[in-house]
């Protein structure tokens, strides 16, 4: 194992347009594999949606990540400052767990960061993680941005909790707008994207195990406080049955029984 002490200072990510063009390039040179592909169909994409959203599966072997690294390179993209990207003495890799690769984009769809789905289901709570390299020889670290979704010329937005299930959402929701922060206490970037978005109305559609959970139910509450002091702008909340967790979830049902 190659020693911590290869230049693991705290890194700023680079430039959003530079962040953009070099996992944009990345997200074109890998593909889907099948599991994903099934994973994806099974919450209700279309196979054009999931094309669309560029849902990519993570490279499995060392080799592969150490070449995907060394081909962006030769792109000319710079990947000191990439979120993910690591040295391993003196070659570039991909680091994280195996799963696939969910874009995190901003209102104009350039890609601010990356999550993954991982594979392996035995850690519940830590299915998703961001793409990141922090604490690592010349890694990055990532930050919760916030991910919009769905048709941005609309002045309602909901928001909800997970970029993929916000994405999906969005799809069986005839492209509605859906705002997502990464986890119920990410709310740092929050007010700056309603405001940036110019909606009029925010309507909150957080998971229903809010309802037996505490700590969920009062970290919304703080989400929900510093929403409603933004100017102009109109809260409710969409709750369903809660015997579906997300607002995929529910949507999906609908879309079946129909």
């Amino acid at each position: 194992q190659q020693p911590k002490s290869n230049n693991t200072e705290e890194r700023q990510p680079l430039p959003l347009a530079e962040r953009h063009a070099a996992y944009s390039d990345m997200l074109e040179h890998l593909t889907l594999v099948d599991k994903h592909r099934d994973n994806l169909l099974g919450r209700g994409l279309s196979q054009e949606r999931i094309q669309r959203n560029q849902y990519r599966s993570m490279p499995e072997t060392e080799r592969g990540r150490r070449f995907l690294a060394a081909l962006l390179r030769s792109c000319g993209h710079e990947l000191l400052g990439l979120p993910g990207f690591r040295t391993y003495y003196d070659s570039w890799t991909l680091t994280g767990p195996n799963g696939f690769l969910i874009p995190v984009r901003d209102k104009n769809g350039l890609i601010q960061g990356l999550k993954i789905r991982r594979d392996d289901d035995d850690k519940p709570g830590r299915k998703y993680r961001w793409l990141s390299s922090r604490d690592m020889p010349n890694g990055t670290r990532s930050y919760s941005w916030v991910h919009i979704t769905g048709d941005t010329s609309r002045k309602r937005a909901f928001l909800t909790e997970g970029p993929l299930k916000g994405a999906v959402a969005s799809y069986l929701g005839n492209d509605a707008l859906f705002i997502c922060i990464g986890g119920v206490n990410a709310i740092n970037g929050l007010p700056a994207a309603i405001r940036d978005l110019g909606v009029t109305e925010i309507v909150e559609a957080m998971d229903m195990d809010q309802m037996t959970r505490p700590e969920v139910r009062n970290a919304i509450l703080t989400m929900r406080r510093a929403i409603q002091k933004i100017p102009g702008i109109r809260y409710s909340k969409y709750t369903w049955d809660p015997a579906y967790k997300g607002v995929d979830d529910y949507l999906l049902s609908r879309v079946a029984t129909m």
